[in-house]
């Protein structure tokens, strides 16, 4: 509970390795998820583990070793077990670590970033964070293309660096202006795909070179693709137009 009275629906449970193994062996596991989940269910639960790995890994060499005296142990499926938390349910998953420093780590991570989001500006999909992975703190277009939709648009396609974005920015002032000659059916396919090829792009060492081919095809691809399920790498192989054609 937050200082302002405000719930965080999260939920971490803690287990030492031999008590999550005897959880697994004795099969209760999935009966301790529910019995969880009916008590909280609009929460996020995540099980975390300690030395799980390694402890699997001593107990086994020890049987190995002394097969006489391995007290009838027997490996526990964890990898299984583990894979149905995230398939069975919802917004439940798990979390290995390797000691309990790395425990520590999690946990004061975890509560600092559950406190925080609380008061975060909730961000949409085009929305680019200064310090994120897609523009870098010095670059040097930054708050160019903060100001932008449409740059942020640019920027938010895999492998379109921020330089390629201003290129096309350019050129096409506005998606609108982009979108109507990828619409215009007098143009074939081929001039669609490398309509932005020939763009200067400014060097990073004041150099120019072109947008080239595969980002001008990228652009086309994604922004034309008609199915939001189809992950970009496959859009940019044209599994999206192979899919409209076959409709």
């Amino acid at each position: 509970i937050s200082p302002q009275g405000m719930e965080i629906p999260y939920i971490l449970l803690i287990y030492e390795a031999e008590e999550f193994c005897n959880l697994v062996l004795n099969e209760s596991l999935m009966d301790h998820v529910s019995l969880v989940r009916r008590h909280y269910p609009s929460h996020t639960i995540c099980y975390l583990t300690n030395r799980l790995m390694a402890h699997i890994s001593k107990k086994e060499k020890e049987r190995y070793k002394n097969p006489a005296n391995n007290s009838g142990w027997r490996r526990p499926p964890v990898e299984e077990v583990l894979a149905k938390l995230t398939t069975h349910f919802f917004r439940v998953h798990s979390r290995q670590c390797i000691d309990e420093a790395e425990v520590a780590e999690h946990v004061v991570g975890l509560t600092s970033s559950l406190a925080s989001c609380q008061f975060r500006k909730k961000l949409t999909r085009l929305s680019v964070n200064a310090n994120g992975s897609l523009i870098s703190k010095d670059s040097v277009d930054k708050n160019l293309i903060k100001k932008s939709p449409w740059l942020k648009a640019l920027v938010s396609i895999p492998k379109v660096q921020p330089r390629y974005a201003i290129a096309i920015w350019k050129k096409y002032p506005t998606m609108k202006a982009l979108l109507s000659i990828y619409m215009d059916p007098s143009k074939s396919v081929h001039e669609k795909e490398f309509l932005l090829k020939d763009l200067t792009v400014d060097g990073l060492l004041g150099d120019n070179r072109k947008l080239g081919e595969v980002c001008s095809k990228r652009v086309y691809r994604i922004l034309i693709a008609q199915s939001g399920s189809i992950k970009t790498d496959d859009i940019e192989d044209g599994a999206d137009f192979f899919r409209c054609q076959s409709n």
